[in-house]
């Protein structure tokens, strides 16, 4: 129930911080209000109320947008650009870099002890390799199911945007228009359909249908009302693959016997809550959750999806030391 609690305070805490205004318009600089208004957004989206609308249209639309390729004086689409650029220095290199810190931290020592114990002689370099490799292939089932998964992942995403060319269909907001199903479109008569699961853009639109059937004007910002939409969820294509994934998640929580309801303490509630809501805010802020700001962005060869990326984990290593240090308090006090 504590995860639920997460889900709908992430979403809830998007619908509202992506459309308030009055007071937060003071906290915006006179710069990217400015920047807005030069935008030539649509008269029904209100750009200059709102704090996230202007930080958008007035900051973040401003930035230029670059990937290791085009540091290196390549295209995205050449081959140099892709596999080198992209893949080889956006990719490979700062992971292979990344566990190679993990192993020197965590996984080498335990590595060697266990060599010195079977009476293996030190052989320098092949050793730490030796070591680093089975640190990978320490659970085959979990490196085989990822490597699965990942195979399948990109199938899903290249089959999905062949049929996209083949019958001329870049966004499902025409195919729902076709149906008769025409509220929620943004004004660019488009809705949040990437062809690939995300955590928080569908989430937030369930909410933020809601809001707007009980009378809050959602579709007059830029998140919902330009970019996303706010589609019935029960025919939003990026819902029904949070639905489907929930449901196997079950499924297999069932199989193995570990499917439970728990009920949450008032406690875990409001830390549940309370992280929900911090997870909604950030996400609106890096412009995405650890899948579309992260690993999308590092798999296309962004920058900025290791940057998001250094900032989750200095988050949630804050976020572990507070909670240590208030588990700490708190059995202190009920010993004391």
């Amino acid at each position: 129930m504590n995860a639920l609690l997460v889900v709908l305070s992430i979403s809830v805490t998007q619908a509202i911080f992506v459309d308030v205004g009055g007071w937060t318009n003071a906290l915006v600089p006179a710069s990217w209000t400015q920047s807005a208004l030069g935008k030539g957004l649509p008269a029904s989206i209100t750009v200059t109320d709102g704090w996230v609308d202007q930080y958008l249209a007035g900051y973040v639309w401003d930035q230029p947008v670059m990937s290791f390729a085009t540091l290196f004086g390549w295209t995205d689409k050449s081959v140099l650009g892709a596999f080198v650029g992209n893949l080889l220095v956006g990719v490979v290199l700062p992971g292979a870099a990344l566990l190679a810190v993990v192993y020197a931290f965590w996984s080498r020592r335990g590595f060697m002890r266990k060599r010195v114990a079977a009476g293996a002689v030190h052989s320098g370099w092949r050793d730490e390799l030796a070591g680093y490799w089975a640190m990978i292939v320490a659970s085959k089932r979990t490196a085989i199911a990822g490597l699965a998964l990942g195979i399948a992942a990109g199938l899903h995403m290249y089959a999905t945007q062949g049929l996209r060319v083949k019958f001329g269909v870049r966004n499902a907001g025409p195919l729902l228009e076709r149906m008769g199903s025409d509220f929620g479109l943004s004004v660019n008569g488009t809705v949040f359909d990437p062809g690939y699961w995300y955590v928080t853009t569908q989430e937030a639109q369930w909410v933020g249908w809601v809001m707007h059937k009980l009378g809050w004007n959602q579709l007059d910002n830029i998140y919902f009302g330009f970019n996303n939409g706010i589609p019935n969820p029960l025919i939003n294509p990026a819902d029904w693959m949070s639905i489907a994934l929930f449901f196997g998640a079950a499924v297999m929580a069932l199989l193995h016997r570990e499917f439970k309801f728990k009920t949450p303490t008032l406690e875990t509630a409001t830390w549940a809550i309370i992280g929900g809501a911090l997870m909604g805010i950030g996400s609106r802020l890096g412009l995405g959750c650890n899948v579309g700001a992260f690993f999308v962005r590092v798999s296309q060869g962004d920058p900025s999806g290791w940057l998001f990326g250094a900032g989750m984990v200095g988050g949630a290593y804050l976020g572990v030391k507070f909670f240590n240090w208030w588990t700490e308090r708190r059995m202190a006090q009920q010993f004391a």
